[in-house]
């Protein structure tokens, strides 16, 4: 079995985690868990767990990278590839304090650089520590008509391996949303595609659930047996309603 971890940010809010926090979290999930990226084997006899990170703040590079090299895990990344910017000489103080809701907001991405740069990526991308995901071009709901679809699943995984020494494998929705037709073209392109659904996963399908771990009050959350029942039962119910189409409880 296989459960898949969400986390954003770095620092306070709904949206983040004190490193404190997620130092002896993601200790205890070393201590505890076999670690994995897309494909891996699973263990035939313990929960596998799956770490990955959305949108590529800079605090994922300042603070989450070393952890996952002094711990030795690997994690995905999410890369949002409009606000990529390739290097910058602006202080690390500057970059972290933008505003999680700010960051996306017009130039900001260029002004302050908020997020990852790919220099920062392509360190990361050859330490081995870190596989990085496509999380659409310029972060839209997918799940929308307007969006231009081939800008945001295409080229976004194109520009990411003309960038990355790496090969894409996976896309990550931005909000967790998705209906039936942006996956067929997203199946086209990527072997994997995660969004939000607080459930288990049988396996590396073509459609993974994602459950949400940011704003941990215990480092052990995710795995409180509750939760593990409710990603259980959760799993149970997609199995069933799958073939039907995608279900607004999906996205819970």
């Amino acid at each position: 079995m296989l459960l898949i971890l969400m986390y954003h940010h770095i620092g306070e809010g709904p949206y983040s985690n004190g490193l404190t926090m997620l130092k002896e979290h993601l200790v205890f999930l070393k201590d505890n868990y076999p670690n994995l990226l897309p494909g891996d084997t699973l263990s035939p006899e313990k929960l596998s767990v799956c770490l990955t990170f959305d949108d590529a703040p800079f605090n994922f590079f300042h603070y989450v990278f070393p952890l996952l090299m002094e711990l030795r895990l690997r994690a995905i990344v999410a890369v949002p590839t409009r606000f990529i910017v390739e290097k910058t000489n602006l202080s690390p103080n500057l970059r972290l304090r933008v505003p999680h809701d700010e960051a996306m907001e017009g130039d900001v991405y260029k002004e302050k650089v908020p997020f990852c740069t790919w220099e920062e990526l392509r360190q990361m991308v050859l330490s081995s520590a870190v596989e990085v995901a496509s999380h659409s071009h310029n972060h839209f709901n997918m799940s929308e008509k307007a969006v231009d679809r081939t800008t945001e699943v295409i080229s976004s995984k194109q520009l990411i391996e003309d960038r990355l020494p790496q090969k894409v494998s996976t896309f990550i929705y931005p909000f967790g949303k998705v209906n039936r037709s942006v996956h067929e073209i997203v199946k086209q392109e990527y072997p994997y595609a995660m969004r939000i659904g607080n459930a288990f996963n049988e396996n590396w399908g073509d459609l993974l659930y994602r459950v949400n771990a940011d704003n941990l009050k215990d480092a052990k959350q995710p795995f409180f047996k509750r939760n593990l029942a409710r990603y259980a039962l959760k799993s149970v119910r997609n199995k069933i309603f799958k073939p039907k189409g995608f279900f607004p409880w999906d996205n819970n």
